[in-house]
């Protein structure tokens, strides 16, 4: 398979990930939800209920020299994943474009300008500040779509 088709059948594969990770987290947010209305039936019309959570972070590998990170947002009464965050700080497209255009080419900037909405890459910074980023992330979104 060459390069092309792999990077076309990975796009395809991200953005289902896409809609499998958004199913599922409506799937995990609608059994929070009737958790926490089990607990205080007073909360069943509000729209927005505050929960506790918990906070957790990893990476790929160990130490902090990791190229992707995840950040996990965790419901405390129904122990549900309502959130989550992956970071990457590689891109394989990237790489091997920028090894066989060359990185000061203008051909590969022109590349670059049409794969910014494909690129796996999303984090820059050291490994150590992915699930401090991870969390703003979520935390930024939590109203909007939690």
């Amino acid at each position: 398979m060459d390069r092309k088709t792999f990077a076309k059948c990975m796009h395809n594969l991200c953005v289902k990930n896409k809609e499998v990770k958004k199913e599922m987290l409506e799937m995990s947010h609608q059994a929070a939800r009737e958790a926490h209305v089990k607990v205080d039936a007073s909360l069943k019309n509000q729209e927005i209920i505050d929960v506790s959570v918990s906070y957790d972070g990893t990476w790929q590998k160990r130490g902090h020299t990791s190229n992707i990170g995840l950040g996990i947002t965790i419901d405390i009464l129904s122990g549900l994943v309502i959130d989550f965050e992956v970071l990457s700080k590689y891109c394989q497209n990237c790489v091997v474009a920028c090894r066989d255009m060359g990185v000061d080419s203008a051909e590969f900037h022109i590349w670059q300008k049409g794969h910014a909405d494909k690129c796996a890459k999303n984090f820059d910074g050291t490994s150590g500040a992915m699930e401090m980023h991870a969390a703003l992330i979520m935390w930024r979104r939590s109203i909007s779509d939690c």
